[in-house]
């Protein structure tokens, strides 16, 4: 355990090694594991969210289908989650229940990464209340169901682990192709997290080596690099190859490089929000600057106060400098997320650069004492700002759990008593992907249409669920898709602003419902007041696909913001 340092004069305490002797036993991790999950599971919302859940769910169903993201439908993310899910699916049955428990473990290992790696260099207690910190942000956060961002994030805190030990020497070999390696699994989920690893990787690599005083540094930088790329590449390059023997290039990079570098800020940029009572919680978008500036503040002074004692005979022998790369590894990881994000500034799209800075501010308490008596302070203070927002976030959300009464535990609660609405009822005893294993509901509207389409239709015909005009698009419901079973009628059914209301991709969307038409489509209004001072709030002035629709396809029933339409014609 820790050395007393309470007795230790101030002054001799900065210069004293902090040694960590513990490490977490794996009973001790089964434990973490399974209670941040039973924690999660209680605190998840019942009503899957129609557009980011459910373009994962769609593009899940797709694949088990036998199509191929990129190729055979419009995809943002790496095709990791959606391949995983589309198993599972083959094993245990299409349902948001397994689309869920799969997060669970995901985010269970999360929490006990983040135990396990701030207890490198913290005591038990610091790093048991970090996890702790972490599953209260996940649980505030909430809107990451079924995002690959979760599995980015696990695999971006572990990949920095291995390169934090070229900090203390020559790192082996095999470390740093694991770290590589684990770069490019997080590739296979998010292309853009997954090179921005690597990339950090090599350039903590580059710092750590060139920092010391060994001769032949570029020659050690080339020997601890060449691994961590061939790790990388040998993940990465089977699924590369295997994905070009059967789909062109051009889908992809149409996909992941030129719409978003043309359209993706224009079209979904949101400025800084402001602070107010409500919104508390958004001090997080703006506390990671604050700690990375600290930490490089911390890790330039620790490391120029080490070389004026080492010019004056004065340093120590085995003289801990590894809790400093470990500073600067995961200041810089929380960095380059953090502009990653920073487009969309929001509290979902900044959560790989939360977590990660909650590791940081973990070690900096654990060393508070070394530190002068302003610096002290200040570190209180970032772990109360640290805090705070997560607090206030999953106050947020339990409030919302609330109001919608959606949460599991009323859920249990009314299924014993029998107290549920006779509607809820009825949906939970029909067997579908919202309610095998454990019933997922959805507002009345969108059930109703869900199970108007399901008596209409076979599960072989397709469905396309569009909106009421094209001409301007922020989101549409993907989950429809996957929750009546059927398969998107359209390349084109994850809706994007500047995308799908332009004139070439409508022609395109219309030739695909001329060669296979849909027998219904559904119109989704939900979304029709909603507003971002972004492009997602222009007319494209672009109008071919309502013309097609309106003259091959007439209304026959409504459920509130959803419409249904009947085919009346051929093309």
């Amino acid at each position: 355990m820790k050395s007393v340092t309470a007795a230790i004069p101030d002054r001799q305490l900065r210069t004293e090694e902090i040694p960590i002797t513990w490490r977490p036993s794996l009973l001790e991790c089964l434990a973490i594991f399974l209670g941040s999950c039973v924690l999660l599971f209680l605190g998840m919302s019942l009503h899957p969210y129609p557009y980011d859940e459910g373009l994962v769910l769609t593009a899940a169903m797709r694949v088990a289908a036998g199509q191929v993201p990129h190729r055979d439908f419009y995809a943002n993310y790496g095709p990791a989650q959606f391949y995983i899910l589309a198993g599972l699916f083959k094993l245990f049955g299409s349902s948001v229940f397994v689309e869920r428990l799969y997060c669970l473990c995901i985010e269970g290992m999360l929490v006990v990464t983040m135990y396990v790696v701030a207890g490198l260099h913290c005591r038990r207690s610091i790093a048991a209340c970090t996890a702790l910190l972490t599953v209260v942000w996940i649980f505030g956060i909430g809107a990451t169901a079924g995002s690959p961002i979760m599995p980015a994030l696990l695999i971006n805190i572990l990949g920095c682990v291995p390169v934090c030990e070229a900090f203390t020497g020559p790192a082996p070999r095999r470390l740093m192709a694991a770290a590589g390696a684990l770069a490019g699994l997080g590739f296979l989920f998010r292309y853009d997290t997954g090179i921005a690893l690597v990339g950090i990787q090599c350039l903590v690599i580059a710092i750590a080596v060139f920092s010391r005083t060994e001769s032949s540094r570029f020659r050690a930088f080339l020997a601890a690099v060449w691994p961590c790329l061939a790790g990388f590449t040998a993940v990465t390059l089977l699924p590369v190859v295997c994905y070009l023997s059967v789909a062109p290039l051009q889908a992809v990079l149409h996909d992941i490089v030129l719409y978003p570098s043309k359209y993706y800020r224009a079209a979904r940029g949101l400025p800084f929000p402001g602070l107010s009572l409500r919104g508390l919680d958004n001090i997080a978008l703006y506390l990671p600057l604050v700690i990375i500036g600290t930490c490089f503040y911390i890790v330039v002074k620790t490391g120029l106060d080490g070389r004026q004692k080492k010019v004056a005979g004065r340093a120590e022998a085995g003289q801990d400098t590894g809790w400093c790369g470990f500073l600067l590894t995961y200041s810089i990881l929380g960095l380059v997320m953090y502009f990653k994000g920073i487009v969309r500034i929001s509290l979902p799209q900044e959560f790989l650069s939360i977590i990660p800075t909650l590791l940081p501010v973990a070690v900096l308490f654990e060393r508070r004492a070394t530190f002068s008596r302003p610096m002290r302070g200040a570190i209180v203070v970032l772990v109360w700002l640290s805090v705070f927002p997560a607090v206030w976030a999953s106050l947020k959300t339990t409030r919302l759990l609330y109001l919608r009464q959606d949460s599991v535990p009323r859920y249990l609660w009314s299924s014993m008593r029998n107290t549920a609405p006779a509607a809820q009822r009825n949906w939970c005893r029909a067997e579908s992907p919202m309610t095998r294993g454990f019933c997922f509901s959805s507002d009345d509207d969108r059930i109703r249409a869900i199970e108007f389409i399901e008596a209409h239709t076979g599960p072989g015909q397709k469905l396309f669920v569009g909106l009421p005009r094209h001409d301007q698009i922020i989101i549409n419901d993907n989950l429809f898709y996957f929750a009546s079973g059927r398969l998107p009628a359209t390349h084109w059914s994850h809706f994007d602003p500047d995308l799908q209301n332009r004139y070439d991709i409508q022609t395109r969307m219309i030739q695909e419902f001329n060669v296979d038409p849909p027998g219904y489509i559904v119109e989704d209004a939900e979304y029709a007041g909603e507003t971002e001072p972004n492009d997602s709030s222009k007319s494209t002035g672009v109008t071919l696909l309502d013309e097609y629709i309106h003259r091959n396809y007439r209304q026959v029933e409504a459920y509130g913001n959803f419409t249904v339409w009947q085919r009346i014609s051929t093309p």
